[in-house]
């Protein structure tokens, strides 16, 4: 379908403001995206659009096929609905206020541990890494380093699904399975129901800034779940006995958590 929009009671512009808001996606299994290369992005992997809100000048700067689809999909049905806003409904529905030049709603990817092939390749456990920003960016970097999934702990890890972590991620999060509210708890339980069925079951790595071995030296094998804790503390105290690795540096320590995730994603894709 598509719809001309005029003003902010629009149901599917308060719909793009609240999803916003973690609650609020999670109630309705949505998300909320800005901007034509995430959209983009979602369309090329097939991501269940809802809602798409463009100025009318931008229209015809949709991803091709878009409008096609729009046009064939009967409304409620479940598919593709285009609202054609002014530069103001538009700026109201974003979180980037005028910079926005579309919003776009579509269902918020989901996968369980099982649903992860952990033993066959490089994962990522995100444990309190609190920026949106990192969060997504780490995804991108997964993803561009042949990672096979990431999850994120329930307490103190910002939602790979957020606004902020979608515009980081430039659209890796409709690419790689990213497991969200995994307590360390289950991922070792995971783990060793793997091993007891005589399945390929990672290892598990924890990221040190401090000490741990050379992550140059350490040879680690395919399946490795690599544990990134937050900036300020590190991981947390739920990894007993797994192995440390650290990434050697000239000076002081001047590595984000962005940063040193890349850093491990290209050492192991390089030594794969």
């Amino acid at each position: 379908v598509i719809r001309e929009i005029a003003g902010r009671q629009n149901h599917s512009v308060k719909l793009a403001r609240k999803l916003q808001k973690k609650k609020h996606r999670r109630e309705r299994g949505l998300l909320v995206c800005e901007g034509m290369d995430l959209l983009s992005a979602a369309v090329d992997a097939g991501a269940a659009l809802r809602d798409v809100l463009v100025r009318k000048d931008l229209l015809g700067a949709l991803p091709a096929g878009l409008i096609d689809q729009a046009k064939e999909d009967a409304p409620d049905a479940g598919g593709v609905d285009v609202g054609i806003c002014d530069a103001e409904t538009l700026e109201y529905a974003s979180s980037l206020g005028g910079a926005a030049d579309v919003v776009f709603t579509c269902v918020e990817p989901a996968y369980s541990l099982g649903d992860v092939a952990l033993g066959s390749g490089v994962s990522f456990f995100l444990d309190g890494v609190g920026d949106p920003g990192n969060v997504g960016t780490l995804v991108r970097s997964l993803v561009a380093f042949g990672g096979v999934a990431m999850m994120c702990s329930p307490g103190g890890t910002a939602d790979p699904y957020g606004p902020k972590a979608m515009r980081a991620g430039m659209g890796a999060q409709f690419v790689l399975p990213v497991v969200v509210d995994v307590a360390p708890s289950d991922l070792l339980a995971r783990i060793a129901v793997l091993a007891s069925r005589g399945d390929e079951a990672p290892e598990v790595v924890v990221a040190d800034a401090h000490s741990g071995d050379d992550l140059r030296t350490v040879g680690l094998h395919a399946g490795v779940v690599v544990v990134l804790g937050s900036e300020r503390s590190g991981a947390s105290g739920e990894w007993p006995g797994a192995r440390r690795v650290t990434i050697a540096q000239s000076t002081f320590e001047s590595l984000n958590v962005a940063m040193a995730g890349t850093i491990v994603a290209y050492e192991l894709y390089r030594g794969a």
